[in-house]
């Protein structure tokens, strides 16, 4: 049980026991070897890389990798920590931002991932994984996350917005032969026009509850391959807003759904019996983070870019002289789109007297 270290700066030289004695890359502190029970802090910053578990850890000492945003165990300023399959954030070279074989009991907290080719972000091959507090940002044509074979995976507290065309799912259950009672749990996570929300092909044991459906262009959990007579997929107190279908499976057994909203859908279900507690209430958004910030707000909104985005300082045409919270150009060009790319943007969180301010890291630039 050793807390291990990995951060820019750092060697692989070194040997990964304290923060001034960091590695540098994610496979190379994974190469230590890391051991069943071992925690692994990750310090803000870029990692173009895609990291191969090696090892797996056990039921009572999961490894842990902790993107560390706050800084707290790492460099002391914090900032988002990015693991990418772009060498130069315009194309993607890496299949894959994490991957293995057959690799258990492993946990992923606290990153960013985006742009990656054929495979998937997270795509090992493996049971008893926890995936929480991570954001799953755009990528070629797959799911975020991948799982064939594996069981027992949670996915928690996660943002997928990783584009609404072809395979770019957000969570792939999918394997060539039946997988029963897997106990696949997905909860309290936000899928954002991806092209499915959850996707499952002959694995059963599902269970999916308080999570977001927003504008999914083909379908919010979808039973794609028949599963064995006797399995189900659950989705309870989930929202599903603007999709083109919410609910899709082969065969109304299949399927068990309750205590879900399905509002201004196209279709709301396919070969879905509709729950005795869902309803169709409409969902009502806060927009005071909208009133914020074009009242000239500093707090950053899910739509302002990051600095390293490619589209920063691209030259148009006629701009308006400001964006639509008010700030003018700050870098050679006035950005495209509606907002400005501003690296003094705050992250504010609280209330009353107990707010708390950080300047947001821009990493990567």
């Amino acid at each position: 049980m050793t807390t291990r270290y990995v951060g820019p700066g750092g060697s692989d030289a070194n040997n990964g026991l304290s923060w001034a004695n960091r590695k540098l890359t994610l496979n190379g502190v994974e190469d230590s070897p890391v051991a069943a029970g071992d925690v692994v802090y990750v310090g803000p910053g870029v990692y173009r890389e895609m990291l191969t578990l090696d090892v797996s850890g056990s039921a009572d000492n999961l490894i842990t990798y902790i993107g560390d945003y706050d800084g707290s165990h790492t460099d002391g300023v914090g900032g988002v920590v990015r693991i990418t399959g772009s060498d130069d954030d315009q194309t993607a070279t890496r299949a894959s931002g994490v991957t293995g074989s057959s690799k258990n009991y492993r946990t992923f907290q606290g990153f960013h991932f985006d742009m990656v080719t054929t495979g998937s972000h997270y795509n090992p091959a493996g049971s008893n994984q926890v995936i929480e507090d991570c954001y799953f940002g755009i990528s070629n044509n797959n799911a975020a996350i991948s799982i064939t074979s594996g069981t027992a995976l949670t996915v928690r507290r996660c943002c997928f917005i990783n584009g609404g065309s072809g395979s770019r799912y957000g969570v792939s259950f999918n394997n060539g032969t039946a997988v029963n009672n897997a106990g696949h749990v997905v909860e309290n996570c936000l899928f954002v026009a991806v092209a499915r929300g959850v996707d499952t092909a002959r694995v059963g044991g599902i269970t999916i509850r308080n999570s977001l459906f927003y504008s999914v262009q083909s379908t919010g959990v979808r039973v794609s391959g028949a599963l064995t007579a006797g399995q189900t997929v659950t989705v309870n107190n989930c929202i599903f807003v603007g999709c083109n279908v919410a609910l899709m499976a082969t065969t109304t057994a299949e399927f068990v759904e309750n205590y879900n909203a399905l509002f201004a859908n196209t279709t709301d279900r396919t070969s879905v019996s509709t729950g005795a507690n869902s309803n169709t209430l409409p969902w009502l958004p806060d927009s005071r983070w909208f009133f914020e910030m074009v009242g000239g707000g500093a707090m950053v909104t899910p739509f302002d870019m990051a600095g390293y985005s490619a589209l920063v300082n691209v030259a148009g045409t006629s701009p308006p002289s400001a964006d639509m919270r008010g700030t003018t150009v700050q870098g050679a060009q006035r950005e495209w789109g509606a907002l400005e790319f501003d690296s003094t943007l705050d992250i504010e969180v609280g209330s009353g007297a107990g707010i708390y301010r950080r300047v947001a890291r821009t990493t990567g630039r």
